[in-house]
């Protein structure tokens, strides 16, 4: 009862951040059905391992005392997400075309690869104190639990859809 609720109060007086989280799932869905397959395993493996690499980005530069911003390590995780993307995508899944994924997949395995890219910039930006989210956010996005779930989803769905 408390999440129905919570989900009412949204709907009725959505915050700035709920705003920005539908923008990107939208996106993420209308990218996903145009780019194919090649796009979204692409964006799954950056997206793993900019959240892998950034950290220790992030610990290289506080050793050599590079100044902090409020988003440099937003800055860092999205362009280490960037080289990587443009890399996988081009050197890795270069011809495979947009075959394999019927649209309700190519659907579910977008959201999911939003999800996890949406989760891993909310939980940098957190750790360092920059915003405070609404509940709703912190609950689907933010927390450990949540940030555990998409870090498996988009695994669990690539598995699942990849038996024919």
């Amino acid at each position: 009862m408390e999440y129905l609720s919570l989900v009412v109060s949204v709907a009725k007086n959505p915050a700035l951040d709920v705003l920005v989280i539908v923008f990107f799932l939208a996106a993420g869905f209308f990218w996903g059905i145009m780019g194919g397959k090649s796009k979204l395993l692409s964006f799954l493996i950056a997206t793993y391992l900019a959240l892998f690499v950034s950290p220790l980005v992030f610990d290289l530069f506080d050793e050599y005392k590079i100044p902090q911003h409020p988003y440099r390590n937003l800055g860092i995780y999205v362009g280490l997400f960037t080289v990587l993307f443009l890399f996988s995508e081009r050197a890795l899944f270069h011809g495979m075309g947009r075959s394999s994924f019927r649209w309700w997949q190519a659907f579910v395995i977008s959201f999911l690869a939003v999800g996890i890219f949406v989760a891993g910039a909310l939980n940098i930006i957190l750790f360092k104190g920059i915003i405070t989210l609404s509940p709703i956010t912190t609950t689907l996005f933010a927390g450990p639990t949540a940030y555990l779930f998409w870090a498996i989803a988009p695994l669990v769905g690539l598995l699942l859809f990849s038996r024919k």
